[in-house]
């Protein structure tokens, strides 16, 4: 009873995680900054966040078991960055639509990629229950709206499709690898994981953008700092404290309330419209991660 419990708490800590990184589209938006550029300040205010709070509460630092994780780690933070760079590219070649439709195909990949690399079991049921969510997604994201796919041209479209791939994949890499190395502490390992991000995206942002002509306000100030601070360095805790516990399966599944918490956002807060593919789309998503989470005795698993 207690290992259900506990797995329930996990899968409720999770889908917590995917609602509070579905709401952060209003932040980011009023932060009034370039995407790359909010991604780089967030990654070294909340890498310096982490750093200063391990400082100040003489934070347990264990060189040896440092060692253990710092190289896999590393190699997350890469995928961060991949992850970031592959998505905010996609958006500048091809429509949010089908960069978001590309980019969120990162579940269906996880999904595919454990039972090899993390030697979970592959079940019939809960592949097409990702599969459905995907579609959902597909419908949310509004792709399939008139003129959703925007006016590019096919060579700009299929350089955005190629990045948003390229960003799901770090995506992907991120979750696979933090669950193959699930030992170590959370905190230890996020201020790794945001550091060696925060270092590797900076030359992008250096290459892509005049620094010395972005303009800053207080209140973009103030919502960078709730984004940094509470919905990435501690958020990410949280995070990568709970992907590693759950099967590839559920984390699968449960990625995409992030979306589907940003569509309703986007019509709660900023009087956006939601369409007939919208609310398809969030009900494919709803019963297929009920179903697939469904015992076989037709009760939720704990």
């Amino acid at each position: 009873m207690n290992q259900k419990n506990e797995s329930l708490k996990l899968k409720l800590t999770y889908l917590f995680v995917m609602v509070m990184f579905g709401i952060m589209g209003p932040i980011v938006r009023a932060i009034g900054l370039p995407s790359p550029v909010i991604a780089c300040l967030r990654a070294w205010i909340s890498s310096i966040c982490l750093i200063l709070y391990m400082v100040i509460t003489k934070h347990p630092f264990d060189r040896n078991a440092v060692k253990w994780v710092l190289v896999p780690m590393s190699l997350c933070g890469l995928y961060m960055a991949i992850d970031w760079i592959g998505l905010f590219e996609s958006y500048n070649y091809t429509t949010i639509a089908t960069a978001t439709v590309c980019y969120y195909i990162t579940p269906v990949l996880v999904f595919l990629a454990s039972p090899f690399l993390l030697k979970e079991p592959f079940t019939i049921r809960h592949f097409t229950c990702t599969l459905v969510a995907f579609v959902g997604m597909a419908f949310v994201s509004g792709i399939f709206e008139p003129g959703a796919l925007g006016s590019a041209s096919q060579a700009d479209t299929i350089k955005g499709i190629l990045f948003a791939l390229l960003g799901a994949a770090g995506y992907a890499a991120i979750i696979l690898t933090n669950k193959k190395h699930p030992d170590g502490d959370p905190i230890i390992r996020t201020t790794i994981q945001l550091s060696v991000a925060a270092i590797l995206t900076t030359p992008y942002v250096f290459i892509r953008y005049d620094v010395s002509a972005l303009h800053f306000t207080l209140k973009g100030v103030l919502f960078l700092l709730l984004l940094s601070v509470v919905l990435t360095a501690a958020l990410y805790i949280v995070y990568f404290s709970t992907v590693v516990r759950l099967p590839a399966r559920s984390v699968a599944i449960l990625s995409y309330v992030d979306p589907v918490t940003a569509v309703f956002v986007s019509i709660f807060f900023l009087g956006e419209k939601i369409t007939v593919f919208g609310v398809i789309g969030t009900i494919l998503i709803i019963g297929a991660a009920i179903v697939s989470e469904l015992s076989p005795a037709g009760k939720l698993k704990a």
